[in-house]
C-alpha cells in the first residue's frame, strides 16, 4: 500500500474522533492513575548516528508501536487516530532511509510534526522547546498510555530534538526508558558533513537539532563544526541521562549493532523487558554507514581530532580510543 487517502475533515472533528478513539481504548483498558506507569521508549542519538536504523530494529524485533509517517504527515495534533489506523495495517518496516526520512504510510517517522505539537519549535531545543507547550502535558501522557495500551506494548519515539529534552521526558514519564546509540566521532563527523552538502547544498547548514553553543559552533570552520556538533550532543545525552534517567538507559554503538546485530538487540531486549517477535526477521546492518565528502574535507576533520585527541577520546568508539 503506497498510499492511502485521509479525507479532509476540520480540527473540530478531530477532536471528536480523537475522543472517540481514547474512550473506546480506555473502555477495553484500565485508565492510568497518572504518569507513574506510563510506558515509552525513547531513542537518542546525535545526527549520523545510525538513530534511524537503531529505531527501526528495535520496532521490527520487538513488534514496538511508533509514529508512522500517516500519523506524523496527517495526525500530528490528534496522534492516537493515526496511532490507531497503524494498529489496523501491520506493515513490514524496511531498512532504508535517507537522511532520517522513510518512504510509506506506514514507515516508522522522526515524527517531527507531532513533537512540535507539544513542544512547540525553534532551536536551539534545549532553550527553546525543551518543555511541553502550555497545557499539552496532560495530551501526551494520555498518547503514550494509549499508544501502549492499544498495542500492549511500549510506544517507541525517535527525534533528534529529543537529546535535549530527557529532562522533561524522564520527568514526566518516570518508567521511560531510553536507548543512546552512538557512533565514533570520526565517522559520524564525515556522516554529518555529507548531509550538509547532499541536502542543504552548504557545508556550515545544520541539517538537525543545534546545540546550545550552536553561535559558538557557527564561528569555527566547518571540520571543526561537524566535530563540535557530534560531542555537544554526546555530552548533553551522558550528563542529562546520568541525572534524570539513572538506571533507565542503555548505551549503544552503531559500530557493534552493524557488526553483531544480534547481540546489540539482545541487551536492547533485557533492558526493555522484551522479547524478540517470535517472527523477527533476520536483520542484516553490515551494508550502509558510507558518505563521501571531497579528501581535503575528510583529512581537515582527522586533523582536529588528532589535535584534540584526549579531549574526544570519549567520542570515540572504544576499540579506537
Amino acid at each position: 500500500m503506497s498510499q492511502i487517502c485521509v479525507p479532509t475533515v476540520s480540527p473540530t472533528e478531530f477532536e471528536a474522533l480523537e475522543r472517540l478513539v481514547f474512550e473506546a481504548i480506555t473502555a477495553n483498558c484500565e485508565k492510568h492513575s497518572g504518569e507513574a506507569d506510563v510506558e515509552a521508549v525513547f531513542v537518542l542519538g546525535a545526527p549520523r548516528t545510525g538513530s534511524t536504523l537503531m529505531y527501526q530494529a528495535i520496532c521490527s524485533h520487538f513488534g514496538l508501536p511508533y509514529i508512522a509517517n500517516i500519523t506524523n504527515d496527517r495526525f500530528p495534533s490528534p496522534p492516537i487516530i493515526g496511532i490507531a489506523l497503524q494498529k489496523a495495517f501491520p506493515v513490514h518496516i524496511a531498512f532504508d532511509s535517507r537522511f532520517g526520512k522513510t518512504k510509506g504510510p506506514f514507515q516508522p517517522s522522526e515524527g517531527s510534526a507531532l513533537m512540535m505539537h507539544w513542544f512547540g519549535k525553534g532551536d536551539p531545543p534545549g532553550l527553546k522547546s525543551a518543555t511541553f507547550r502550555a497545557g499539552l502535558e496532560q495530551h501526551f501522557i494520555d498518547t503514550i498510555w494509549a499508544a501502549a495500551a492499544l498495542f500492549a506494548a511500549p510506544l517507541v519515539i525517535k527525534n533528534a530534538w529529543n537529546c535535549f529534552r530527557v529532562p522533561c521526558l524522564a520527568r514526566t514519564l518516570p518508567e521511560a526508558r531510553f536507548i543512546w546509540i552512538r557512533r565514533d566521532i570520526a565517522d559520524a563527523a564525515k556522516s554529518d558533513l555529507d548531509a550538509r552538502y547532499k541536502t542543504k547544498g552548504d557545508p556550515t547548514a545544520w541539517n538537525s537539532a543545534t546545540p546550545t553553543n550552536i553561535n559558538e559552533l557557527r564561528r569555527m570552520p566547518v571540520a571543526a563544526q561537524v566535530i563540535e556538533n557530534q560531542h555537544a550532543f554526546n555530552n548533553v545525552i551522558r550528563d542529562n541521562l546520568k541525572s534524570f534517567a539513572t538506571g533507565r538507559s542503555l548505551e549503544i554503538w552503531y559500530e557493534d549493532l552493524q557488526h553483531d546485530p544480534d547481540r546489540v538487540l539482545a541487551r536492547v531486549g533485557a533492558a526493555l523487558g522484551r522479547r524478540a517477535r517470535p517472527d523477527a526477521p533476520k536483520i542484516d546492518l553490515l551494508q550502509g554507514g558510507s558518505w563521501k565528502i571531497e579528501r581535503a574535507d575528510g583529512q581537515a576533520i582527522d586533523a582536529y581530532l588528532a589535535q584534540h585527541r584526549d579531549r574526544l577520546a570519549s567520542d570515540r568508539h572504544p576499540r579506537l580510543s
